[in-house]
């Protein structure tokens, strides 16, 4: 809220959140003029004195001021002094002498809090928007005018100057300047530039740092310092804005924009503080906890306090929350004093200067030190600049430390790019062995299945009657060898569908081995059914004819049988395989352990199928029977 001596004159006014980067002549200039008393508009003198200063107090429509009651008084004036717990208008009138009125003069007016008027000889040089609440906030706008004839007139002038304003705001009149238009009007520009460039420059270098952080910690919510950061930065915006902002919009009341203006500073200096816990990476949940009660319990204070008690509460609360500011600076340098982080150095330095600066101001606004200079503002954006820089030092060192690890992992990642290459490579040579032994095992199983099965059945039939052979059963014997190579051939080339049905190929099968038991006196019957429509893959057709013809083989060989019986059928998605003969039998059970290479390679092949092979055997019968899927 606005403070009649000076821009950074109540308690309150903690660092703000900027820098004059990329304007140290500026900067220099601007540390100038708060040290040196008087400024460079009237050091050398120049000025037109006044003859009279008086002040008078009158209510909110008057349109003229009193005839009586003018009290003199000096300037810059606070009428509170005077008139305590007074809200209302107070006029004042200066007078002074011109012996040459057709000399022009320069006329410069520091501030007014909170609004007014202004006339010379009863001519009207400007008015604010609003003399009434709201008011208007134009407590920080310094003024400049040039007077000439016919508004100067020789002899005795007068200004008249009306002021509306409210008792917690130090309502009053800062200095007035009347003097050579080249004098007054630098003094002007020089008011100007701190009290309106200065603080607009300053809130948008914190607007620019508050959004910067903020957007950083949306992307990152681990880095809560930022996000504190930001936090503390947005709040010191909004306080900005009592420096800058004249219209009383969005608020109804002048006592609403102090009450906002005040919360506003409570919740940057709880930001500040938390921002110094999560930088130095530490916690404190009693000591947060009691932080944000305090917090709430002081904004409802504040919008509790009735207007006539307001300014001592808002005296209270800026006190009270300044010096948690300034104890939040000796933590944030009592926690990292052993630290010899650069980051941390930074910092210390920073904090160190804004305790002395504002222990210095306090000191001035309690009269315990003369004068009304203030440095806060000066180490206020050293501060947040500070503070800005150590978290994008600390921003950019993590990302380095990313595009490092990156870098290794990258340099991982193609090493064991490298290695799952090698392995891949050995895996391909593995399988690749393993497919060649497979490819020379099937072919050893179709060799014994089908060409084997095929010898053994001419070797027993030349057997049984050599002399009686006829050439052309010879010949029939060398075709059958020659179309069970075809077979292996073709399986081998691997037709994934399979052109014939399974009836087609069992066909040749069921011939020569009927052939095969009638020259063995074998009745062989063949009972099949479902086969016509029944389309398997080739390998798999394959795999079930030579478990058939190994099974009849071995009924040649091995059974003594008169009589052996071939049941095929297809039932829904099951073919199902049985071959009955009338022979001697085996022991199955003796015989299990150590299986013939011909049951190994039934059962493999069955296995490849999906389906189950099994054996019963006894003196007069034995049965092998097989269920496979049909698709």
């Amino acid at each position: 809220m606005p403070h009649s001596q000076h821009l950074q004159e109540a308690v309150g006014q903690i660092p703000d959140g900027s820098d004059l980067r990329g304007a140290v002549a500026r900067l220099l200039a601007l540390i100038f003029l708060l040290l040196v008393p008087g400024g460079i508009a009237f050091a050398a003198g120049g000025a037109v004195p006044f003859k009279t200063i008086e002040a008078v107090r009158s209510g909110w429509d008057a349109a003229t001021p009193p005839a009586t009651g003018w009290t003199s008084v000096t300037l810059p004036d606070d009428w509170t002094t005077r008139w305590p717990g007074f809200d209302g208008v107070v006029w004042y009138r200066l007078t002074f002498d011109r012996a040459d009125a057709t000399e022009p003069l320069g006329l410069a007016l520091n501030y007014w809090t909170l609004a007014g008027s202004i006339s010379v000889n009863g001519a009207e040089l400007g008015r604010d928007e609003f003399l009434v609440e709201p008011l208007t906030r134009s407590w920080n706008v310094p003024r400049y005018w040039q007077l000439s004839a016919p508004v100067l007139h020789a002899g005795t002038n007068t200004l008249l100057i009306r002021v509306s304003g409210l008792a917690p705001y130090q309502p009053g009149l800062g200095p007035v300047l009347i003097g050579p238009p080249s004098a007054t009007r630098a003094h002007f520009v020089q008011q100007f530039w701190i009290r309106r460039e200065l603080p607009v420059f300053y809130l948008g270098v914190t607007a620019a740092l508050g959004t910067f952080f903020f957007v950083v910690w949306l992307l990152r919510r681990s880095l809560k310092a930022y996000g504190w950061f930001a936090l503390m930065t947005i709040a010191w915006c909004c306080y900005s804005l009592n420096f800058v902002v004249t219209s009383p919009w969005p608020f109804g009341t002048t006592d609403t924009w102090q009450r906002f203006i005040m919360l506003s500073f409570m919740v940057m200096a709880a930001a500040f503080v938390l921002f110094v816990i999560r930088f130095a990476e530490r916690r404190f949940p009693r000591g947060e906890a009691v932080l944000w009660a305090a917090l709430a319990i002081g904004a409802a204070a504040l919008f509790a306090t009735p207007h006539s008690q307001l300014a001592p509460m808002l005296n209270l609360l800026a006190l009270s929350w300044s010096l948690l500011y300034i104890g939040a600076c000796f933590l944030a340098i009592g926690l990292t004093w052993r630290s010899a982080r650069l980051d941390h150095i930074v910092l210390h330095i920073v904090n160190a200067l804004t305790i002395v600066a504002i222990l210095h101001d306090l000191m001035t606004y309690f009269g315990i030190l003369l004068g009304n200079v203030y440095y806060v503002t000066l180490t206020s954006h050293l501060q947040m600049v500070g503070m800005a820089l150590v978290l994008a030092w600390n921003f950019v060192a993590n990302m380095r430390r990313i595009e490092g690890f990156n870098d290794e992992l990258t340099a991982k990642i193609e090493t064991a790019r490298e290695e799952l290459a090698l392995t891949l490579h050995q895996q391909h040579e593995v399988i690749l062995a393993n497919t060649r032994l497979a490819e020379r095992v099937s072919l050893s199983h179709n060799l014994h299945d089908g060409m084997g099965g095929t010898l053994v059945n001419s070797i027993a039939m030349l057997e049984h009657a050599p002399q009686n052979l006829p050439a052309d059963r010879f010949l029939s014997v060398l075709k059958e060898l020659r179309d069970e190579l075809r077979v292996i051939i073709d399986t081998a080339a691997d037709d994934p569908t399979g052109g014939q049905s399974l009836a087609e190929w069992i066909a040749p099968l069921r011939r020569r081995q009927t052939l095969a038991c009638e020259s063995r006196d074998i009745d062989c019957v063949w009972n099949l059914t479902g086969l016509e429509d029944c389309h398997l893959p080739a390998a798999r057709s394959l795999d079930l004819v030579r478990i058939l013809q190994e099974g009849l083989t071995n009924v040649l060989k091995h059974s003594q049988a008169s009589r052996v019986v071939i049941d095929l059928h297809r039932r829904g998605e099951t073919l199902s395989l049985a071959i009955q003969d009338n022979g001697v039998g085996f022991d199955t059970v003796s015989e299990a352990p150590v299986p013939g290479t011909g049951l190994r390679s039934m059962r493999a092949r069955a296995g490849r199928l999906g389906g189950t092979l099994d054996t019963r055997s006894r003196h007069g019968e034995t049965v092998l029977a097989l269920q496979v899927p049909a698709a």
